[in-house]
């Protein structure tokens, strides 16, 4: 039972994200980090994640057997609508239990929230771990630093910012205990730092996690990698914004993982990093020790558009990183933007040409979103450039759906339509091509199946049957795992 004091038993969910684009199912770090302090200060947790198929019967059931004195729930902006429903319907059956909730959508939007959302008794700005650790400690609401919570008359009021953790390594990384570890794909997400110094219009990584840069050490970054790897989980990928800002602190990860002999390792670094923060030497050493796949933002293909998007990078700069990492064997990504200020229909074709000039195996073209409180944001409603409200399109947010949510003078609504179906029809069939030459390579390699078989397989991998549908099950992933892990 909870006293005077806090909360000794949490109760943390995920909710379920209607028409998500993912098709492996990842760990959510961020939770899991909150899990894991909640842990090491004595605190009862556990953890469901709607996303595994649970429904909001499910998570009555759960409640009601597990009793938690507190409620936490992390929420992405996409769906948003779903999951207010979600928790309001969670108050209504359970009145007396406190309902606490985090994640980018609460640190975007804030008291905002609190006002949509009737069942939200508490949320979490930015930084969660020492805020949830003093409210369950039973500290005064209104003394919590990065919290939000109701006044007598339920409406809320913000605190004010806390500071942020100075050092990452005072946190423990997440084990996952409380979580269905094996009802994910065998991948683990590493966070290795937390902040983005940059000043990119379009990008919301600042209202959510900060500008200031603060990294882990490397021995600390180490012992989580070998924390997995004597586990048998040895893909792992760097979530962060900016894992390569330091390249000093990068090379020092990777002569530990030498050090320490951890071999077999398949690690990743797919969310994307700055070409302008690499070299063809760390790239290498990079690849030495496990370092298999990177992304790059490239976000458009010459130097007008990205200094519209203060990306602060040359494209000859991003044209050298990509060169380097695909002649070292990387397999690799990049991410573009549709619709930059001032970007016209030629600019397009620049991002189009460089995609097809390297031997990449994936080259999404975004549409691109803007998110309140962004400066991308404040120019297109200073001038009048939105074809949907804000209220109506955060819900369905996707940077994956042919559907504009503004225009520009450079291009209409429906040039922005032409644009994403050109560039991701014309770049997509490139890197299927590619994508099956690795596929092909690998099973020659790894399990001695060459010509027609190989083929034939590679073909029905790429299809899009495959990535779309057949990854929705389980034994499909399991077949994916088993192919990457052989590398």
């Amino acid at each position: 039972m909870s006293d005077d004091r806090g909360y000794n038993r949490v109760l943390l969910f995920i909710p379920d994200y209607p028409g998500s684009h993912y098709k492996d199912l990842p760990l959510q770090a961020g939770l899991g980090y909150i899990s894991e302090i909640l842990t090491r200060n004595g605190i009862e947790n556990n953890v469901l994640d709607m996303r595994l198929g649970y429904g909001v019967n499910d998570l009555r059931e759960k409640i009601s057997n597990y009793h938690p004195e507190l409620i936490g729930v992390s929420m992405m902006t996409f769906k948003y609508l779903h999951t207010y429903t979600v928790i309001n319907k969670i108050k209504e059956a359970f009145t007396l239990i406190p309902i606490v909730a985090g994640g980018p959508h609460i640190s975007t939007l804030r008291q905002r929230v609190l006002r949509e959302c009737r069942g939200i008794d508490f949320a979490v700005v930015m930084e969660g771990e020492e805020t949830i650790v003093e409210l369950c400690r039973g500290k005064e609401p209104s003394k919590i630093e990065g919290l939000i919570y109701r006044n007598n008359n339920g409406e809320p009021i913000f605190n004010s910012d806390r500071e942020f953790i100075k050092d990452l390594n005072a946190i423990s990384f997440p084990n996952y205990n409380n979580f269905e570890l094996v009802e994910y794909e065998k991948f683990i997400p590493i966070v290795s730092s937390r902040g983005c110094p940059y000043n990119c219009i379009y990008c919301p990584v600042q209202v959510a996690i900060g500008k200031k840069y603060r990294v882990r050490s490397a021995d600390n970054v180490v012992n989580e990698i070998e924390f997995w790897h004597k586990r048998s989980f040895k893909r792992l990928g760097f979530t962060d914004d900016n894992f390569t800002l330091y390249s000093d602190r990068v090379y020092e990860i990777c002569d530990e993982i030498e050090r320490r002999r951890l071999t077999g390792l398949k690690l990743s670094c797919s969310n994307g990093i700055r070409a302008d923060r690499v070299d063809k030497k760390l790239l290498a050493r990079m690849k030495e020790v496990g370092f298999y796949e990177v992304a790059f933002g490239v976000e458009a293909g010459n130097n007008k558009v990205l200094e519209r998007l203060h990306k602060s990078e040359k494209i000859d700069v991003i044209r050298r990183a990509i060169a380097d990492a695909c002649e070292l064997g990387y397999e690799v990504t990049l991410f573009f933007l549709l619709g930059s200020p001032g970007e016209t229909w030629s600019d397009i074709e620049d991002s189009v040409n460089l995609a097809l000039s390297y031997p990449i195996v994936s080259a999404p073209f975004y549409n691109l979103i803007p998110f309140p409180n962004t400066e991308l944001f404040r120019w297109i409603e200073k001038n009048g450039l939105f074809l949907k409200s804000p209220e109506e399109y955060l819900d369905n947010v996707s940077h994956f759906v042919n559907e504009p949510v503004f225009e520009t003078p450079e291009l209409p609504y429906a040039e922005r339509k032409k644009a994403w179906k050109y560039a991701n029809k014309i770049v997509g069939e490139h890197c299927k091509k590619n994508k099956r030459r690795a596929v092909m390579a690998k099973l020659g390699r790894s399990f001695r199946i060459k010509g027609l078989p190989a083929k034939l397989i590679s073909y029905s991998w790429c299809s899009d049957l495959v990535q779309n549908k057949f990854l929705a099950y389980k034994i499909v992933r399991r077949i994916k795992e088993k192919l990457l892990a052989k590398g």
